[in-house]
């Protein structure tokens, strides 16, 4: 290559890289001018720090800080693609104004800080504007409704005024409820629209009447879990970043749902599955059925956990989350799955107070209860004495026993504990094994832990307390499984 056409080459070089950099340049101006902009004046701070907080599910969540001036102002700036929602400004742990982060990007809101809410002015933006109008209209109308509510005075109120205040009281939320709707219908592409219609639940209408005349009782449960969630997009992560969501997931599974195994893995999957094309909600209710089915205290629900455990993390659907929780919640979920509610319990052989070996399944017994105890447990010098009473009661009319695993090596503790208490039941020793670790076999982490089996020593119940066990028996015969 010559010396000419070297420069050449070069300039065109220049030339291609200076334009490279506009381009650049350009695509950062055009994302800052796209950006939101919100500037802050609030009266009575002054050179100080705030916080940029955000709802997020059932909780809130630092995103930034933003500094005070000395005239109390302070701006918030943030790229276009900044996740929608409300927002919170908190000065202290109980001072903190909300402002929505939605279709404005330009706008100002000045206010002070001993009436944040009430002294708020808003400029260029509609949308915070209609906002602060509905949480002016709210404030004013709930406190109407508590003061009607403290003219109640009990014993001293008459029928006839109780009865006029429930009137005056209804009709002042049905002035709430129409004025939300006329809002969200007036304003459709505001947060504030999209915020009530996500708080909206079903109302019934007229039950109808069945063929045999009566009307249908199970027409208003039908029809609330088939229209609970119409006009919920699943696919919109702003639903997050609102503080209604959460508490809605929790009355639909908590109070409007059957509370079965069956029908809350059914819902779940179906919720999941709606929220899929969105990352973020995906993850939410994965996260979501995995928490609230791993902390459930309601008996046979850990065969929840175990089919979510199944269904996205062991197929490596959550991608977002470490693979050392990955790997426990796999873990928790095999240590689990062998002792659902119908599955054969794991056999225990374990040496008794003659040091002869008693096997769990050479036990012959319509029911056989499985009590895991220590000598030293308080809970369990509690639960002891209402067990043996229940068992000294029922034990032929159910044909009952109880294979008691004691958790303490100590022979000597252990041996006068059954004296002491009259534990005349069958007991062993649980160190002393020859089948395993049964903290393992039966997820035992502290005690006491109760199990119940059939017959065919199929696990028909865990984790009960003595108190619900007469009820449990009863409902179990009535089954007609027994």
């Amino acid at each position: 290559m010559n010396i000419n056409n070297l420069k050449s080459w070069n300039l065109k070089k220049n030339l291609f890289l200076l334009l490279i950099g506009l381009i650049a340049i350009s695509a950062q101006m055009k994302a800052a001018n796209d950006g939101y902009v919100v500037k802050f004046q609030i009266k009575g701070i002054k050179d100080t720090t705030c916080l940029i907080a955000t709802y997020y599910g059932s909780g809130t969540y630092v995103k930034d800080t933003i500094k005070v001036d000395a005239n109390g102002r302070c701006t918030f700036k943030a790229n276009a693609d900044y996740p929608k929602g409300i927002y919170l400004v908190v000065i202290n742990d109980k001072n903190y104004f909300e402002f929505i982060i939605n279709n404005d990007k330009r706008f100002s809101m000045e206010t002070e800080k001993k009436d944040l809410s009430g002294k708020m002015v808003i400029t260029d933006s509609p949308e915070n504007t209609l906002f602060y109008d509905y949480l002016k209209y709210n404030k004013t109308h709930f406190a109407e409704i508590q003061a009607l509510q403290k003219l109640i005075v009990r014993g001293k109120t008459s029928k006839d005024s109780i009865r006029l205040i429930a009137d005056k009281t209804e009709k002042i939320n049905k002035e709430i409820i129409r004025f939300k709707l006329d809002l969200a219908e007036k304003h459709p592409s505001s947060f504030v629209a999209f915020f009530i219609n996500a708080m909206r639940e079903p109302e019934v209408p007229e039950i109808p009447v069945l063929p045999n005349g009566r009307k249908d009782s199970t027409f208003g449960y039908k029809y609330i879990k088939t229209h609970f969630w119409d006009g919920t997009d699943f696919t919109d992560d702003r639903l997050l970043r609102a503080p209604v969501f959460d508490n809605k997931l929790k009355k639909y599974f908590d109070n409007v749902l059957y509370q079965s195994p069956d029908t809350i893995i059914k819902e779940y999957d179906r919720l999941i599955e709606k929220a899929r094309p969105n990352k973020e909600m995906f993850k939410y209710l994965v996260w979501y059925a995995t928490y609230h089915s791993e902390s459930s205290e309601i008996m046979g629900f850990d065969r929840v956990f175990v089919h979510v455990v199944d269904t996205y993390y062991l197929t490596h659907q959550a991608t977002w989350e470490r693979q050392s929780v990955v790997e426990n919640l796999i873990k928790k979920a095999n240590r689990i799955r062998p002792i659902l509610i119908g599955q054969v319990a794991p056999n225990m052989i374990m040496l008794d107070t003659n040091n002869q070996p008693v096997s769990m399944y050479a036990i012959k017994s319509n029911f056989l209860i499985l009590f895991f105890w220590d000598p030293d447990c308080g809970h369990c010098e509690q639960e002891i004495p209402k067990l043996k009473d229940f068992y000294d009661k029922e034990k032929d009319s159910l044909g009952l026993k109880i294979f008691a695993v004691c958790s303490d090596s100590s022979l000597v503790k252990w041996k006068s504990a059954i004296k002491k208490k009259k534990m005349d039941w069958i007991n062993v020793d649980g160190p002393r094994t020859l089948t395993g670790n049964y903290h393992e076999q039966f997820d035992v982490s502290t005690t006491p832990v109760i199990y119940i089996l059939n017959n065919r020593k199929e696990i028909i119940a865990k984790r009960l307390i003595t108190e619900q066990f007469l009820q449990f028996f009863k409902n179990y015969i009535k089954q007609g499984t027994f």
